[in-house]
């Protein structure tokens, strides 16, 4: 008498460290495939299908989709605080440029506020060369507020918001399109009204 019959088998394809959603933390996991084999008198003979395959964290057992190795919330955070840092010195290059020039004090306003904002240095090479580029390319500051804006909270907003202004002060004299920038920076961020007249008035900033 021939017994014949089918049963599944699991094998592990990969391993490594991945951020578990349940541990809600970096963990080892296992990526296991699970195959259908033909088996004769119990035992696997050849495979007949693929069942699928999961993730399945080695601390907690719990199992997920493949697609849960594409998560990293501190590379996420990464790309988010170069965002930040870039829309920051872009738009306070920005404010410098909105009458049309860049004094050498606005130059160094730029540099002392973004170390303020970011803790980190600025080269004046690469701060010239950006000048150079906003020049050239036209680059729109609303446009930068609106992109970098779901990414900050309040205090955020207002730490980009008080370093404009910081600079649009630094020639001693703020012009009428710098004005009316910076209430445009406000929106733009999304700041609540009310919250961005409290800093335009801390600051001395005429209200529109």
């Amino acid at each position: 008498m021939i017994i014949w019959g089918s049963k599944p088998r699991t094998f592990i394809n990969d391993s490594g460290s991945f951020f578990c959603p349940e541990c809600n933390d970096y963990k080892s996991y296992l990526w296991k495939k699970v195959k259908r084999y033909f088996t004769l008198y119990f035992l696997p003979v050849f495979p007949m299908e693929d069942l699928g395959e999961y993730i399945e964290c080695e601390e907690c057992k719990s199992t997920f989709k493949e697609n849960v190795l594409k998560y990293d919330p501190k590379e996420r955070e990464k790309k988010i605080q170069a965002l930040y840092f870039i829309s920051a010195r872009d738009i306070m290059i920005s404010i410098a440029l909105a009458d049309g020039r860049i004094e050498n004090s606005e130059i160094n306003q730029i540099i002392a506020s973004f170390e303020e904002v970011t803790r980190m240095i600025l080269p004046k090479e690469e701060l010239l060369s950006s000048i150079e580029e906003i020049k050239t390319n036209n680059h729109d500051v609303r446009k930068i507020a609106e992109g970098v804006a779901p990414f900050l909270n309040d205090q955020g907003k207002e730490t980009v918001l008080r370093a404009a202004i910081a600079i649009s002060k630094a020639d001693g004299v703020i012009q009428d399109e710098e004005l009316d920038l910076l209430h445009s920076l406000a929106d733009d961020l999304y700041l609540p009204k009310a919250y961005a007249n409290g800093i335009f008035s801390e600051e001395k900033i005429a209200l529109k």
